[in-house]
């Protein structure tokens, strides 16, 4: 599956939900009427025909209202969908040793997909097996797991569970589930209405059943509570073939890209088995599992009036599984006491990261074939144990991307250390200077390995924190009067997923479906990779000619250096295309990268900012981990 392709048809599929949501608010607007004009219908025509009037205005404005205000919330990133469902943050510095392998997978996936680390959430109450991504984009993704998700299966289990979760980050399916969920919300709104008025009115229904003045438009008001429960209803029917048309075979091929990436089908198969062996089976009993049903890894046991959200699962099983037996797999609960065995951590210096292997991996750019679960776990387990401290401990975290962004230049570096020391506090400054010490010899592609590992608990930062810590970067950044590719890159990186979380990043709008339609752009980004990794203008020169040959735009040239301020309104642009264009963009930039087989710090800063100026990942490029190291 190529996840370009994926997320170009998930964008085109939202067009067919809005016209799916037009359809049921009319049908629910339409039987309100009805129930309106048995109810209330008595008069003239012309005073009939206005109550009818309101009466649609006013369902029609409190769905879409209720709707826009879900999606409104909604924006804010998965983490409002999580709590919803009694979900509890899971902190990368948990004690917990079933937590702690679940951060650890959730790790592996994102550092083998090129992605920011998701926040994980778990919910300790719910027993079923069952798991969820939920988020607008994947800087404000979060992976959910049910805590008998944790118990009952195996680490292999766990690691199709999580792949599933993370194809649909990946695909774009999460952010139209996201879109589906507030939109569905307004249908629902509905029956809560009806609820409401019954319990307001059917006591004092009884009280007034003598009076004649009140009685009987309290009755009147009471039985249109009533038909509005049902009418609810059937727009929670609307709302679940919403669900069950968007998300059935999305699940087929997030199945299938879960073994791909983990090269290992009976891991998934194994977790549907024992969702199938337990009588609860994936069960969620939170009061708004209804509305996140179709984001789950398998049905969460709710009412579907016959439309369920998942296809059955030994449906799902037999199409990873042709040779499945039909027996499904039991479960149990581990002992109290488990004892755990601890692998030594390997201390052979900073964690392994390979370069380039050549043009035909970058061919491969979202093909799920190039996403390796093993790639994320040989390079997570590299990390020595004092890697391990910026990822688990919000200070350092802070620390270290200071200490990546403070001047190498001796007179530099004391007037920002003099800055730290004001604004971040003595401690803070220390390990600042002590963690540049550390990095500054590193390849970039260690730099942005460590960036992303350490984004989650940035994301854990209060809303003073999080400006204070912006406000230092950009300082650090300007402080020098010029900005160097490294920093251009990792503003860009640290910025865009922080303000995703912290000030709710809504939906970029696709502005551009031909590579044409941007050719000025690729020339500015083509010319620009194929500049920074040598000074040498022969090499510039074969670098350019080898990523435009056919590319399509005719004879453009090989463009003069630009600046970065430049490059980063090419790069706005580009956010606008289509996943389609940005996946041939993103082949054009490996081309000229990867022409020498190498790729240098600049080339791997700049293909980095690229990628994340346009929403889409970049796995690591890797043939064997242990033959070479940058």
């Amino acid at each position: 599956m190529d996840f370009f392709e994926a997320q170009d048809q998930a964008r085109r599929r939202t067009k067919w939900l809005l016209l799916w949501f037009l359809l049921a608010v009319i049908g629910v607007v339409a039987a309100v009427d009805v129930l309106v004009f048995f109810t209330l219908g008595r008069g003239e025509g012309s005073e009939v025909v206005t109550l009818l009037l309101i009466t649609s205005a006013v369902t029609a404005g409190i769905i879409l209202a209720s709707s826009g205000y879900k999606s409104m919330q909604l924006s804010s990133g998965g983490a409002v969908v999580a709590k919803d469902l009694g979900g509890r943050l899971v902190m990368p510095g948990t004690t917990d040793f079933e937590e702690k392998k679940l951060l650890n997978v959730v790790e592996e996936m994102a550092i083998a997909s090129g992605m920011p680390v998701p926040q994980v959430y778990l919910m300790d109450d719910e027993e079923g097996i069952n798991a969820f991504a939920a988020g607008t984009e994947p800087s404000n993704a979060v992976i959910g797991v049910t805590r008998g998700t944790l118990q009952r299966l195996s680490r292999a289990e766990l690691e199709g569970v999580v792949a599933h979760e993370f194809s649909h980050i990946l695909n774009g399916d999460m952010r139209l589930n996201m879109r589906l969920m507030g939109l569905v919300f307004g249908l629902v709104v509905i029956s809560i209405i009806g609820r409401g008025m019954v319990e307001m009115l059917r006591f004092q229904s009884i009280s007034r059943r003598r009076n004649k003045e009140g009685g009987g438009l309290v009755l009147a008001l009471f039985l249109i509570g009533l038909g509005l429960i049902v009418i609810g209803s059937m727009g929670v029917f609307f709302g679940r073939m919403i669900q069950a048309g968007v998300s059935r075979q999305r699940e087929f091929l997030a199945d299938a890209s879960a073994v791909q990436f983990t090269r290992n089908p009976d891991g998934i198969a194994g977790a549907l088995k024992k969702i199938g062996g337990l009588s609860f089976g994936g069960k969620i009993k939170s009061a708004k599992a209804s509305e996140a049903s179709h984001m789950m890894f398998s049905d969460a046991g709710l009412f579907s009036f016959g439309l369920a959200t998942h296809p059955p699962l030994d449906v799902r099983i037999k199409a990873i599984q042709e040779n499945w037996d039909g027996e499904f797999a039991a479960s149990a609960l581990p002992p109290v006491a488990k004892e755990h065995v601890r692998k030594e951590r390997k201390q052979a210096g900073p964690f392994s990261f390979p370069g380039v292997s050549g043009l035909s991996a970058l061919e491969e750019i979202g093909d799920d074939r190039r996403l390796k679960l093993s790639t994320g776990q040989k390079i997570r387990a590299g990390l020595m144990e004092k890697w391990e401290v910026p990822i688990h401990d919000r200070e350092e975290a802070q620390a270290l991307i200071f200490g990546l962004l403070l001047a190498v230049d001796r007179e530099w570096r004391d007037r920002e250390e003099r800055y730290l020391r004001k604004t971040a506090g003595e401690e803070a400054t220390d390990l600042a200077l002590s963690w540049q010490g550390e990095v500054s010899e590193l390849h970039s592609a260690r730099k942005i390995a460590l960036i992303d590992l350490v984004l989650p608990i940035l994301r854990s930062l209060s809303r003073q924190e999080y400006e204070r810590f912006v406000g230092i970067t950009r300082w650090l950044i300007a402080s020098d009067g010029k900005v160097e590719l490294f920093e251009f890159m990792l503003q860009r990186v640290v910025e865009r997923h922080l303000m995703s979380h912290f000030e709710s990043r809504g939906f970029g709008r696709i502005r551009f479906q031909k590579l044409s339609q941007l050719s000025h752009e690729v020339n500015v980004l083509v010319s620009t990779m194929s500049g920074v990794g040598t000074d040498d203008a022969v090499t510039q020169a074969r670098s350019y000619n080898t990523a435009t040959q056919n590319w399509g735009l005719g004879e453009l040239g090989f463009l003069p250096p630009t600046s970065l301020k430049e490059v980063g309104v090419v790069l706005d642009r580009c956010e606008q295309a289509s996943p389609i264009v940005q996946r041939e963009l993103l082949k054009l930039c490996g081309r000229a990268a990867a022409v020498d087989g190498v790729l240098t710090s600049r080339e791997a800063e700049l293909l980095r900012s690229i990628a994340d100026a346009i929403g889409c990942s970049i796995p690591p490029f890797v043939d064997a981990l242990e033959k070479e190291e940058i």
